[in-house]
C-alpha cells in the first residue's frame, strides 16, 4: 500500500477504534440505557436476560477494539462490524441518529474491503 493509502486505513481504523471503545465500554458499564434500541420481539427471543446480552455486544466491541489496534484479523473484526451495523439498521430501523450507523456501516465495509488481498 502507498503511504496515503496506509495512512488513510489506519484512519479508518482509528475512527471505528473510538466509536467501539465508546459504546462497548458503555454497554459493559451501563447497559441500562441501551434497552430501549432493543426491539421487544429480540427481547423476546433472547436466552438470556436483555442486559446481559448488551454487556456480551460490549465485550464484542472490545474485541474489535482490539483488532482494529493490534492489526490482528482486521479483516474478520471490519466484517463483524459490518454485520453489526446492517444488523442495527435492519432490525432496529432508520431514525433521526441513523446516519451514525450508515457512517461505522460504510467505514467497516471500506476497512474490510482494504484488507481483501491480505490474510488478515
Amino acid at each position: 500500500m502507498a503511504d496515503f493509502q496506509k495512512l488513510s486505513v489506519w484512519a479508518l481504523r482509528l475512527g471505528l477504534v473510538l466509536t467501539y471503545l465508546y459504546s462497548g465500554s458503555y454497554l459493559i458499564f451501563n447497559p441500562g440505557p441501551w434497552l430501549g434500541y432493543l426491539p421487544e420481539w429480540f427481547k423476546n427471543l433472547l436466552p438470556l436476560a436483555p442486559e446481559l446480552y448488551l454487556q456480551l455486544q460490549g465485550g464484542v466491541e472490545i474485541i474489535l477494539v482490539v483488532s482494529f489496534l493490534s492489526g490482528i484479523g482486521i479483516r474478520w473484526a471490519a466484517l463483524v462490524s459490518s454485520l453489526e451495523m446492517a444488523g442495527i439498521l435492519l432490525f432496529y430501523g432508520v431514525d433521526l441518529v441513523s446516519f451514525r450507523d450508515f457512517a461505522v456501516l460504510g467505514a467497516a465495509i471500506s476497512l474490510f474491503l482494504s484488507y481483501s488481498d491480505e490474510k488478515n
